[in-house]
């Protein structure tokens, strides 16, 4: 029976037993089985599968819920068997589900395969050969926008990565048959991919070229002239170097497209460019492998890219591992500047001027002008503003500077490209099961160092398990926690962390700013950086459930005197500084905030109303 399911998600998300479509029955189960079998043959926790459909607020009954849609499918995966032996499509085991079937049953699998295949192949130098299966690949996809899957599972980090494989292979597939001269043959490609990814200047540019050389060269000029004026007035930018080279192609011809290649000989012996200032940590990143391909992929296409989230998600670790890698395209290479303590903008100009030993007279845009140079400006939350203004000056004057900022919030700028960081994944991308969670593996090497000998073994992989889930999956507040295994035990550590904002500190912890030493360090900068009406709001926040809505904010926040702003715009500025999350159903917005951050919010109402004896008496006091 299982042999002849065969499952879809590349575009209605569908199973077919044979040539019949099988009823999976409402949206949710589908949602379930689509999460599913976005990871086909792995152990997935009942816990993530539960944060992926409800987020962090489930229902009362969710478990009940989960476990009563598992059995429906069952039922109709499996009709012809008796209730208690429908474990071979979807299995149990302690706590979690797995997706039983064959790789060739799930199309997923069958193009991740192919995909890599071909890849193999490239390196082998078998080009043709790669190109028929890159070719075979890109053709399985018969949604590339996932339109079902988002309305199955929106906000799913993973289902916007799955989309990102799809722009990766196609952009692969159409390079391929332009080095192969098959214009003709990628073209329908090329030109589906330009109208998903229109500000993608890599994909534009390979457009144009595939648009010339099937002697559509009129077409491709007009199209150079409308991207350029969509890159001008949607981010305020210029053609980078790939755009411009395809359109010099169109202009003078393929010789004219790009500077002759130095000999290898001649690469390596070119001088490394410099490195100033914080380096990137000596231990690799666990579980950002996504995030670091795409802030490295906005690196090449954008200017000024702002990597954001909230206290303690990993923004500085891997604004640096990003900056680590694009370093050899820069020619004066990188300028890492931590502003962690800084405090005014004369500091944060001193500071740079400091490591480029450059003269204390002359404006630093002008000194900067003619350098190839990426400026990373590290925790600029406190001083957003002035590192604006800063970066704008910097980058209009200095046509080859680039800036890569981290913060709580953008900086505002119209041709910013901003990379929203989350927490690390609930969900396992590894045949592991919960073991190849990122935050377990992220505790697992951090307690190892602090207790040598240590390992996270199958008695301790579950308590691992709830530690990391009740700590937000932070990478800051996992460390944090896998540092107290220098002398407690888990089930110590797991007790203390009803209280996480007590437990996790850790003054001693050297190379680290002072907002890194403890969770509630962290919370508290990110307090400092909120207007009056935003610090109001969130603190009454704390009175809310972790879900709320606009009307349950009127009801905490709207008693106030003073409170003349809209609620919603306020919040508005809670989610930019990533102190809120918000998502939209039918037109509504629903907000949530992570259960440290509801924490911290709750622990500072409990101390104003402590200190003025009741709510009305707050009131007024502010008001």
């Amino acid at each position: 029976m299982k042999r002849q399911l065969s499952v879809t998600v590349l575009g209605t998300v569908q199973v077919h037993d044979g040539t019949a479509p099988v009823d999976l029955g409402p949206s949710k189960q589908r949602a379930l089985l689509a999460l599913l079998a976005l990871q086909v043959g792995e152990n997935i926790p009942v816990g993530a599968l539960a944060l992926a459909l409800w987020g962090d607020n489930p229902p009362p009954s969710g478990s009940h819920l989960l476990h009563t849609y598992v059995a429906r499918l069952r039922r109709a995966l499996e009709p012809g068997s008796p209730r208690h032996a429908r474990t071979n499509v979807i299995a149990s085991s302690p706590r979690a589900y797995r997706l039983q079937l064959y790789a060739d049953q799930v199309d997923l699998t069958r193009f991740r395969r192919l995909a890599e295949a071909a890849r193999e192949l490239i390196r082998r130098d078998r080009r043709s050969a790669a190109f028929e299966l890159l070719d075979a690949a890109v053709a399985m996809w018969t949604d590339p926008d996932l339109t079902d899957l988002r309305a199955l599972l929106p906000g799913e980090e993973a289902v916007a990565a799955l989309r990102r494989e799809w722009v990766t292979a196609c952009l692969d597939l159409v390079t391929l048959g332009l080095e192969l001269d098959r214009p003709a043959a990628v073209l329908a490609t090329a030109e589906h991919l330009a109208a998903a990814e229109p500000l993608h200047e890599a994909v534009q540019a390979r457009h144009l070229t595939v648009l010339a050389r099937t002697g559509r060269r009129a077409a491709a000029l007009d199209r150079f002239a409308g991207i350029r004026a969509r890159l001008a007035a949607e981010l305020g930018i210029e053609p980078g170097p790939e755009l411009t080279a395809a359109h010099r192609e169109l202009r003078d011809g393929p010789a004219a497209a790009r500077p002759a290649v130095p000999p290898p000989g001649c690469v390596a012996s070119r001088p490394r460019p410099p490195w100033r200032g914080t380096r990137p940590g000596a231990t690799e990143l666990i579980g950002r492998e996504t995030d670091l391909a795409r802030v490295t992929g906005l690196l090449t296409d954008h200017r000024v890219v702002t990597v954001a989230g909230p206290a303690g998600c990993g923004k500085s670790a891997l604004a640096l591992a990003a900056a680590r890698r694009v370093h050899p395209g820069y020619a004066d290479g990188v300028l890492s500047v931590d502003l962690a303590a800084a405090r005014t903008p004369d500091d944060v100009t001193r500071e740079i001027r400091r490591l480029l030993r450059l003269p204390e007279r002359g404006g630093l845009p002008r000194l900067l002008a003619d350098r190839h140079l990426l400026l990373v400006l590290d925790n600029v939350d406190h001083l957003t503003d002035s590192c604006a203004g800063l970066v704008d000056d910097v980058v209009q004057v200095g046509r080859r500077v680039s800036a890569l900022v981290t913060s709580r919030e953008p900086l505002g700028l119209a041709y910013e490209s901003v990379w929203r960081l989350p927490p690390l994944p609930a969900l396992t991308t590894g045949p592991d099961g919960v073991r190849g969670m990122p935050a377990v593996q992220l505790f697992a090497r951090r307690a190892a160092q602090a207790r040598p000998g240590f390992e996270v073994g199958a008695k301790e992989i579950g308590t691992v398990a709830v530690i990391c889930g009740l700590l937000d999956r932070l990478p800051l507040a996992v460390e944090l926690a896998a540092d107290r295994m220098a002398d407690e035990s888990l089930d110590e550590l797991l007790r203390r962390l009803d209280d996480p904002l007590t437990a996790l500190r850790r003054p001693d912890r050297r190379g680290r700013p002072a907002h890194q030493t403890s969770l509630s360090a962290a919370l508290q900068r990110s307090l400092d950086c909120l207007t009056p009406a935003e610090r109001w709001c969130f603190v009454r926040l704390g009175a809310l459930p972790r879900l709320f809505g606009l009307d349950e904010v009127d009801r905490v926040c709207g008693a106030a005197p003073w409170w003349r702003l809209r609620t919603s715009v306020v919040l508005d500025g809670l989610v930019a500084k990533s102190l809120v999350t918000v998502r939209h159903h039918a037109g509504r917005p629903t907000y949530a905030m992570l259960r440290t951050v509801h924490q911290f919010a709750a622990r500072l109402l409990a101390g104003e109303l402590g200190q003025y004896g009741s709510a009305p008496a707050l009131s007024a006091r502010v008001g």
